[in-house]
Protein backbone atom coordinates (compact mmCIF):
# COMPACT_ATOMS: atom_id res chain seq x y z
CA UNK A 1 0.00 0.00 0.00
CA UNK A 2 1.63 3.46 -1.19
CA UNK A 3 2.30 6.13 1.76
CA UNK A 4 0.77 9.35 0.91
CA UNK A 5 2.40 12.57 0.61
CA UNK A 6 2.59 15.03 2.59
CA UNK A 7 0.42 18.38 2.17
CA UNK A 8 -2.70 18.23 0.95
CA UNK A 9 -4.57 18.14 -2.48
CA UNK A 10 -5.59 21.07 -4.55
CA UNK A 11 -9.03 21.54 -4.16
CA UNK A 12 -11.17 21.00 -7.23
CA UNK A 13 -11.69 23.66 -9.75
CA UNK A 14 -15.26 23.61 -11.15
CA UNK A 15 -14.48 26.54 -13.19
CA UNK A 16 -11.39 25.79 -14.69
CA UNK A 17 -11.31 27.87 -17.94
CA UNK A 18 -12.46 30.77 -16.03
CA UNK A 19 -8.80 30.46 -13.71
CA UNK A 20 -6.51 30.26 -16.62
CA UNK A 21 -8.09 33.37 -18.17
CA UNK A 22 -6.91 34.98 -15.18
CA UNK A 23 -3.69 33.91 -14.91
CA UNK A 24 -3.05 34.12 -18.71
CA UNK A 25 -4.12 38.13 -17.34
CA UNK A 26 -2.22 38.67 -15.05
CA UNK A 27 1.08 37.51 -16.68
CA UNK A 28 0.34 39.59 -19.41
CA UNK A 29 -0.04 42.88 -16.89
CA UNK A 30 3.20 41.96 -15.11
CA UNK A 31 5.01 41.23 -18.13
CA UNK A 32 3.72 45.01 -18.89
CA UNK A 33 5.32 46.12 -15.72
CA UNK A 34 8.09 44.85 -15.90
CA UNK A 35 9.06 45.82 -19.66
CA UNK A 36 7.88 49.74 -18.71
CA UNK A 37 10.29 49.61 -15.58
CA UNK A 38 13.25 48.16 -18.03
CA UNK A 39 12.40 51.54 -20.28
CA UNK A 40 12.93 53.62 -17.56
CA UNK A 41 15.99 52.40 -15.99
CA UNK A 42 17.12 52.41 -20.17
CA UNK A 43 16.80 56.04 -20.68
CA UNK A 44 18.21 57.11 -17.44
CA UNK A 45 21.11 54.80 -18.27
CA UNK A 46 21.18 56.60 -21.45
CA UNK A 47 21.26 60.11 -19.94
CA UNK A 48 23.69 59.34 -17.64
CA UNK A 49 26.41 57.46 -19.49
CA UNK A 50 25.36 58.49 -23.40
CA UNK A 51 24.59 56.72 -26.29
CA UNK A 52 28.10 55.49 -26.54
CA UNK A 53 28.06 53.80 -23.02
CA UNK A 54 30.88 56.64 -21.86
CA UNK A 55 29.76 58.21 -18.66
CA UNK A 56 28.78 62.34 -18.72
CA UNK A 57 28.26 63.39 -15.75
CA UNK A 58 26.12 66.37 -17.79
CA UNK A 59 24.11 64.19 -19.37
CA UNK A 60 20.32 64.62 -18.05
CA UNK A 61 21.03 68.37 -16.80
CA UNK A 62 21.44 70.58 -19.96
CA UNK A 63 22.41 73.63 -18.38
CA UNK A 64 25.45 72.61 -17.02
CA UNK A 65 27.03 70.67 -19.86
CA UNK A 66 29.74 72.55 -21.57
CA UNK A 67 29.11 73.51 -25.34
CA UNK A 68 30.41 70.96 -27.86
CA UNK A 69 29.91 70.30 -31.69
CA UNK A 70 27.17 68.26 -32.88
CA UNK A 71 28.09 64.69 -33.56
CA UNK A 72 27.10 63.74 -37.23
CA UNK A 73 25.93 60.24 -37.21
CA UNK A 74 26.91 58.51 -34.38
CA UNK A 75 30.67 58.73 -34.90
CA UNK A 76 31.99 61.63 -33.02
CA UNK A 77 36.09 62.57 -33.29
CA UNK A 78 37.82 62.47 -29.80
CA UNK A 79 40.59 65.22 -29.68
CA UNK A 80 43.47 66.17 -27.78
CA UNK A 81 41.30 68.42 -25.50
CA UNK A 82 38.64 65.78 -24.81
CA UNK A 83 35.74 67.23 -26.57
CA UNK A 84 33.79 65.75 -29.40
CA UNK A 85 34.12 67.84 -32.63
CA UNK A 86 32.47 67.43 -35.40
CA UNK A 87 34.21 65.62 -38.31
CA UNK A 88 34.67 68.34 -41.82
CA UNK A 89 34.64 66.95 -44.92
CA UNK A 90 38.34 67.72 -46.61
CA UNK A 91 38.83 70.76 -48.32
CA UNK A 92 40.05 71.68 -51.73
CA UNK A 93 43.75 70.41 -52.70
CA UNK A 94 46.62 71.91 -53.34
CA UNK A 95 46.54 71.56 -56.77
CA UNK A 96 42.95 72.99 -56.91
CA UNK A 97 44.40 76.39 -56.04
CA UNK A 98 47.31 76.19 -58.41
CA UNK A 99 45.83 74.96 -61.24
CA UNK A 100 43.80 77.27 -63.74
CA UNK A 101 39.95 76.87 -64.62
CA UNK A 102 38.39 77.50 -68.09
CA UNK A 103 35.46 79.48 -65.78
CA UNK A 104 37.89 81.72 -64.55
CA UNK A 105 39.05 83.04 -68.03
CA UNK A 106 36.63 85.61 -69.19
CA UNK A 107 37.03 88.67 -71.91
CA UNK A 108 38.42 91.78 -71.75
CA UNK A 109 35.73 93.47 -74.21
CA UNK A 110 32.15 93.25 -73.59
CA UNK A 111 30.71 94.03 -77.16
CA UNK A 112 27.44 95.37 -77.59
CA UNK A 113 24.94 93.51 -78.91
CA UNK A 114 24.83 93.90 -82.91
CA UNK A 115 21.00 94.48 -84.47
CA UNK A 116 22.11 93.46 -87.56
CA UNK A 117 22.13 89.44 -88.56
CA UNK A 118 25.17 87.59 -90.17
CA UNK A 119 27.75 90.16 -88.38
CA UNK A 120 30.83 88.68 -89.08
CA UNK A 121 34.71 90.51 -89.68
CA UNK A 122 36.28 89.24 -92.58
CA UNK A 123 39.36 87.89 -92.08
CA UNK A 124 41.02 90.04 -94.94
CA UNK A 125 40.49 92.71 -92.57
CA UNK A 126 41.99 91.41 -89.79
CA UNK A 127 45.36 89.91 -92.30
CA UNK A 128 45.24 94.13 -93.52
CA UNK A 129 45.78 95.61 -89.84
CA UNK A 130 48.26 92.91 -88.77
CA UNK A 131 50.20 93.48 -91.67
CA UNK A 132 50.14 97.04 -92.04
CA UNK A 133 49.53 98.52 -88.14
CA UNK A 134 51.11 97.13 -85.03
CA UNK A 135 51.68 99.05 -82.02
CA UNK A 136 54.21 97.34 -79.35
CA UNK A 137 54.17 99.86 -76.75
CA UNK A 138 57.15 101.14 -77.38
CA UNK A 139 58.87 104.36 -76.12
CA UNK A 140 59.15 105.29 -79.67
CA UNK A 141 55.72 104.83 -80.73
CA UNK A 142 53.29 107.25 -81.03
CA UNK A 143 50.01 106.39 -79.13
CA UNK A 144 48.29 108.98 -81.55
CA UNK A 145 49.79 108.51 -84.56
CA UNK A 146 48.54 104.55 -84.05
CA UNK A 147 45.42 105.84 -83.43
CA UNK A 148 44.79 107.73 -86.55
CA UNK A 149 46.38 105.28 -88.90
CA UNK A 150 44.45 102.64 -87.40
CA UNK A 151 41.14 104.72 -88.20
CA UNK A 152 42.52 105.45 -91.77
CA UNK A 153 41.90 101.88 -92.58
CA UNK A 154 38.98 100.77 -90.04
CA UNK A 155 37.17 103.84 -91.79
CA UNK A 156 36.82 102.19 -95.06
CA UNK A 157 34.98 99.08 -93.26
CA UNK A 158 31.89 98.85 -93.60
CA UNK A 159 28.64 96.12 -92.77
CA UNK A 160 24.96 96.95 -93.10
CA UNK A 161 23.44 97.52 -89.55
CA UNK A 162 26.50 97.68 -87.81
CA UNK A 163 27.90 100.77 -86.15
CA UNK A 164 31.83 101.92 -86.79
CA UNK A 165 32.38 102.01 -83.37
CA UNK A 166 31.38 98.04 -83.10
CA UNK A 167 33.58 97.10 -86.08
CA UNK A 168 36.57 99.58 -84.64
CA UNK A 169 36.28 97.53 -81.17
CA UNK A 170 36.57 94.52 -82.72
CA UNK A 171 39.29 95.11 -85.00
CA UNK A 172 41.78 97.05 -82.34
CA UNK A 173 43.33 94.31 -80.88
CA UNK A 174 44.71 92.69 -83.63
CA UNK A 175 46.75 96.12 -84.27
CA UNK A 176 48.45 95.57 -81.03
CA UNK A 177 51.48 93.44 -80.33
CA UNK A 178 53.89 92.87 -77.60
CA UNK A 179 53.89 94.68 -74.37
CA UNK A 180 50.70 96.31 -75.91
CA UNK A 181 48.93 93.55 -76.58
CA UNK A 182 49.58 92.10 -73.16
CA UNK A 183 48.27 95.69 -71.31
CA UNK A 184 45.02 94.92 -73.17
CA UNK A 185 44.71 91.31 -71.85
CA UNK A 186 45.45 92.60 -68.21
CA UNK A 187 42.55 94.91 -68.11
CA UNK A 188 39.86 93.83 -65.74
CA UNK A 189 37.36 91.02 -67.07
CA UNK A 190 34.37 92.61 -69.15
CA UNK A 191 36.16 96.43 -68.50
CA UNK A 192 35.86 97.58 -71.55
CA UNK A 193 32.82 97.88 -73.36
CA UNK A 194 32.56 100.76 -75.99
CA UNK A 195 34.89 102.10 -78.16
CA UNK A 196 35.57 105.25 -76.86
CA UNK A 197 35.74 103.36 -73.82
CA UNK A 198 39.00 101.59 -75.21
CA UNK A 199 40.40 104.47 -76.88
CA UNK A 200 40.11 106.23 -73.39
CA UNK A 201 41.87 103.53 -71.55
CA UNK A 202 44.63 103.03 -74.87
CA UNK A 203 45.31 106.91 -74.21
CA UNK A 204 45.93 107.06 -70.81
CA UNK A 205 48.49 104.51 -70.62
CA UNK A 206 50.60 105.52 -73.56
CA UNK A 207 49.70 109.01 -73.79
CA UNK A 208 50.23 110.43 -70.16
CA UNK A 209 49.96 113.87 -69.30
CA UNK A 210 54.04 113.74 -68.96
CA UNK A 211 54.04 113.12 -72.69
CA UNK A 212 51.58 116.15 -73.13
CA UNK A 213 53.96 118.15 -71.01
CA UNK A 214 57.06 117.60 -72.72
CA UNK A 215 55.52 118.36 -76.39
CA UNK A 216 53.68 121.88 -74.84
CA UNK A 217 57.43 122.53 -73.58
CA UNK A 218 59.01 121.51 -76.97
CA UNK A 219 56.73 124.15 -78.72
CA UNK A 220 57.63 127.16 -76.40
CA UNK A 221 61.34 126.63 -77.01
CA UNK A 222 61.00 125.68 -80.69
CA UNK A 223 63.77 127.56 -82.89
CA UNK A 224 64.59 126.79 -86.46
CA UNK A 225 67.84 124.49 -86.53
CA UNK A 226 70.65 125.98 -88.63
CA UNK A 227 69.99 125.28 -92.80
CA UNK A 228 66.62 124.50 -91.78
CA UNK A 229 64.27 125.29 -94.31
CA UNK A 230 61.24 127.20 -93.78
CA UNK A 231 59.31 124.75 -94.89
CA UNK A 232 60.73 122.08 -92.76
CA UNK A 233 60.51 124.34 -89.73
CA UNK A 234 57.24 125.09 -90.33
CA UNK A 235 56.43 120.89 -90.87
CA UNK A 236 58.13 120.10 -87.70
CA UNK A 237 56.65 122.89 -85.41
CA UNK A 238 53.58 121.82 -86.98
CA UNK A 239 54.13 118.42 -85.93
CA UNK A 240 53.99 119.14 -82.34
CA UNK A 241 50.79 120.48 -82.30
CA UNK A 242 49.66 117.70 -84.82
CA UNK A 243 50.94 115.03 -81.45
CA UNK A 244 49.11 116.94 -79.27
CA UNK A 245 46.19 118.69 -80.26
CA UNK A 246 45.07 119.49 -76.38
CA UNK A 247 47.85 121.90 -76.18
CA UNK A 248 46.08 124.45 -75.06
CA UNK A 249 47.59 127.31 -76.95
CA UNK A 250 45.91 130.35 -78.82
CA UNK A 251 45.88 130.65 -82.49
CA UNK A 252 47.83 134.14 -82.11
CA UNK A 253 50.46 132.12 -79.81
CA UNK A 254 51.29 129.34 -82.30
CA UNK A 255 51.98 132.08 -85.45
CA UNK A 256 53.77 134.66 -82.73
CA UNK A 257 55.61 131.75 -81.20
CA UNK A 258 56.70 130.42 -84.83
CA UNK A 259 58.05 133.74 -85.76
CA UNK A 260 60.00 134.55 -82.93
CA UNK A 261 61.71 131.27 -83.64
CA UNK A 262 62.76 131.85 -86.59
CA UNK A 263 65.65 132.74 -88.07
CA UNK A 264 66.15 136.67 -89.33
CA UNK A 265 66.36 135.78 -92.92
CA UNK A 266 63.16 133.86 -92.31
CA UNK A 267 61.28 136.35 -90.75
CA UNK A 268 62.45 139.01 -93.11
CA UNK A 269 60.92 136.39 -95.56
CA UNK A 270 57.14 136.52 -93.90
CA UNK A 271 57.53 140.52 -93.06
CA UNK A 272 57.85 140.80 -97.16
CA UNK A 273 54.03 139.94 -97.66
CA UNK A 274 53.23 141.82 -94.63
CA UNK A 275 51.79 145.88 -95.02
CA UNK A 276 54.73 148.07 -94.29
CA UNK A 277 56.54 144.84 -93.33
CA UNK A 278 54.81 144.61 -90.13
CA UNK A 279 52.71 140.92 -88.90
CA UNK A 280 51.00 142.81 -85.87
CA UNK A 281 48.58 144.23 -89.04
CA UNK A 282 47.66 140.42 -89.96
CA UNK A 283 45.34 138.03 -87.78
CA UNK A 284 46.19 134.72 -86.37
CA UNK A 285 44.55 132.95 -89.33
CA UNK A 286 45.94 135.23 -91.84
CA UNK A 287 49.46 134.84 -90.84
CA UNK A 288 48.79 130.99 -90.70
CA UNK A 289 47.61 131.19 -94.15
CA UNK A 290 50.87 132.73 -95.38
CA UNK A 291 53.37 131.18 -93.98
CA UNK A 292 51.60 127.89 -95.37
CA UNK A 293 51.79 128.93 -98.67
CA UNK A 294 55.08 130.15 -97.94
CA UNK A 295 56.40 126.73 -97.04
CA UNK A 296 54.56 124.88 -100.03
CA UNK A 297 55.40 127.42 -102.52
CA UNK A 298 59.17 126.05 -102.29
CA UNK A 299 61.63 123.79 -100.03
CA UNK A 300 64.55 126.68 -100.21
CA UNK A 301 63.21 129.74 -98.11
CA UNK A 302 64.89 130.75 -95.55
CA UNK A 303 67.57 127.97 -95.83
CA UNK A 304 70.16 130.07 -93.99
CA UNK A 305 70.18 132.00 -90.75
Amino acid sequence: MTRSRSGGLLPLNPEIDRTCRQLRRQQRARLATEERIDGHLSRDSEEEYGMDGEYNPHQGNPQQAPPVNKVLGNNPIPQADGVHHHHQPPGPTLEYYYTPRIADIRPVILYPPIPANNFEIKPCWIQLITSSIQFHGLKDEEARVHLSRFLQLANGFKLNGVPDGAIRLHLFPHSLAGNAKRWLETQPPLSITSWDDLTDKFVHMYYPASKTTEIQREITHFRQEPDESLRDAWERYMGYFWQCPHHGFSDAFTVGNFYSALSPDSQRVIESLCPGGDILTKTPPELNQMINTLAARDHSWGQSS
